[in-house]
């Protein structure tokens, strides 16, 4: 009776022991799949943010081209037609030929000036024509109004992918506007060379100037002064693709790349 008792000890200590190993490991378990749970939380919330900083990059610059088809059509069927019609109005003036020519001539710049900005903030060539024609009606307008500068563009205009909607077309062509802006602004440049290729792939954009060469860092982007950087900047969020700088001597290149997505049948 008496060697009994240590064996049921000893028993009892064995279950003990099992238990506590049990209980060590369940609580080791449950520790690994709260932070795993944890983890996704927040790989969670780090989604919900980042879809919501994009919805609103979306929302911001949808309202934005709202405002600017709404402005540019303003300017060209109430302005431009004022301006036409009062152009028009010239001819019954009591004045000399030489005055009536000074005028029409003053008046004709203002409308070609409006036609400009309008087609600007609306480019309907982007959505009748495409891309690349858009692109190169910009480069060629440019051309025509500004002497010191040259430019050149260089296209490919192979067969585009189906993923390559309207959206991603007018995001290229503000990005490509707000880069040839900054350049003419603080650049300095004579020479701005675009190249320009669209395929099944994709599209590469690519943007050299002589000038005085600039890499914006995080803290550019950042400041309130740089509007043009952050249009840049979230114009390509929107669509998700890469933009490279490098500097020159002299000069930058600014290279933009968007991969096509598959599109699933």
């Amino acid at each position: 009776m008496a060697q009994q008792v240590p064996s049921n000890l000893g028993f009892l200590l064995i279950i003990a022991s099992l238990a506590m190993f049990i209980l060590a490991l369940s609580i080791i378990v449950f520790a690994v799949l709260y932070q795993q749970k944890m983890r996704r939380k927040k790989q969670e919330m780090v989604q919900l943010e980042l879809n919501y900083k994009n919805d609103l990059v979306q929302a911001i610059l949808d309202a934005k081209e709202i405002e600017q088809r709404r402005i540019a059509i303003e300017l060209h069927d109430d302005i431009g037609s004022s301006l036409t019609a009062l152009k028009l109005s010239f001819a019954s003036l009591p004045i000399d030929d030489n005055e009536r020519k000074f005028l029409n001539e003053g008046v004709q710049i203002s409308i070609n000036k409006i036609r400009s900005l309008s087609n600007r903030l609306l480019p309907t060539i982007l959505e009748e024509l495409g891309l690349i024609p858009a692109v190169k009606s910009l480069i060629n307008t440019l051309a025509q109004q500004i002497s010191n500068v040259d430019f050149s563009v260089i296209a490919v205009n192979d067969p585009k992918s189906n993923s390559q909607t309207r959206e991603v077309n007018l995001a290229v062509y503000r990005i490509l506007q707000e880069l040839i802006n900054n350049i003419l602004k603080y650049a300095e440049a004579t020479n701005i060379e675009i190249t320009l290729e669209q395929n099944e792939e994709g599209i590469q954009l690519s943007v050299t100037d002589n000038g005085i060469g600039f890499i914006p860092t995080k803290e550019d982007k950042l400041k309130s002064q740089s509007l043009g950087l952050k249009n840049i900047e979230s114009r390509s969020q929107q669509i998700d693709a890469q933009i490279e700088y490098e500097l020159l001597k002299p000069g930058t290149k600014v290279v933009l790349k968007w991969k096509a997505k598959e599109i699933s049948e």
